[in-house]
């Protein structure tokens, strides 16, 4: 994976030292940002050729990845999933998917813009032109041996991927759990030799460009069966981050609230922030 540094045209140390300090406590605040999802659609519309954008700085790639087969559109599937109109991976597509670039572009100076995002398909070689991918609802993941073949591939090679949008409560009923407990199991998949941790606040992926108060991060809106909201993750054998795990919140919910106006400034700013950082992260590393 190609991670050049013209990519990413920062100067990091003179941004990060005008802007760190900027982020601090802004998850303090209400929740109840839920937009929703619009579109409704099984994804094919938006799969039929690569979008046709400039690919020379960042883009924002979103994993289309095989789901739980007892999900249908409507109906009810596995006990406590939601079998809503529009498929799991594709939830807040496109409207999320343009916040985060076009940010990187306006805060960091990096070569993006609002266009710059695709969806990838799990098993695809295309997966290794995108250093930074996003995941939606894993509850409803399953990997077979050829998208566990190419994720460690990718990982491997150092990319990252943010997990997001899903909830649980840790406790002896499985049903309360179900979501976190598919995520490990596919992960495992992956990479049997490793756990997926808490990640502490003092973590650098929360402190690499803005200072984001990763502990009081507000969710996004709350469930019958949402807990407190957790950053989790797994790193390779050298510490770097390969998952971070966006645990009981919805970050591209603020992402895709945000311009409509629906959601806490506050709130909605910290999602961002702790994209920007992701991303650099990513980027970097």
């Amino acid at each position: 994976m190609n991670k050049v540094g013209a990519v990413l045209i920062l100067s990091l140390s003179l941004l990060a030292g005008q802007r760190r300090g900027g982020g601090g406590g802004r998850g303090e605040g209400s929740g109840g940002c839920l937009v929703g999802n619009v579109n409704f659609g099984d994804g094919t519309e938006d799969m039929s050729t690569p979008r046709m954008i400039d690919r020379s700085g960042f883009v924002f790639a979103r994993l289309k990845y095989h789901m739980v087969p007892q999900w249908k559109p409507g109906t009810t599937g596995i006990p406590g999933l939601r079998g809503w109109g529009e498929v799991p991976w594709h939830h807040g597509y496109s409207f999320a998917d343009t916040l985060l670039p076009g940010s990187m572009k306006r805060l960091t100076s990096t070569a993006s813009s609002g266009d710059s995002y695709q969806i990838v398909d799990v098993d695809s070689p295309e997966i290794f032109k995108y250093p930074f991918i996003y995941m939606s609802e894993p509850g409803y993941l399953v990997l077979n041996p050829t998208d566990t073949k190419n994720l460690r591939e990718y990982f491997d090679r150092g990319g990252f991927m943010l997990v997001d949008d899903f909830r649980g409560i840790r406790d002896e009923n499985p049903a309360d759990n179900y979501e976190y407990d598919n995520m490990i199991a596919q992960f495992k998949k992956v990479f049997p030799e490793r756990n997926i941790a808490p990640l502490t606040p003092d973590n650098e992926i929360f402190h690499i460009f803005y200072d984001v108060d990763a502990a009081h991060m507000v969710q996004s809106y709350q469930t019958y069966n949402s807990g407190t909201p957790e950053f989790l993750g797994f790193s390779d054998d050298k510490g770097r981050l390969n998952v971070v795990v966006d645990y009981n919140n919805d970050i591209r919910q603020y992402w895709q609230g945000l311009d409509l106006g629906r959601c806490s400034l506050q709130a909605s700013s910290a999602a961002v922030e702790l994209g920007v950082n992701m991303v650099i992260y990513a980027m970097t590393h």
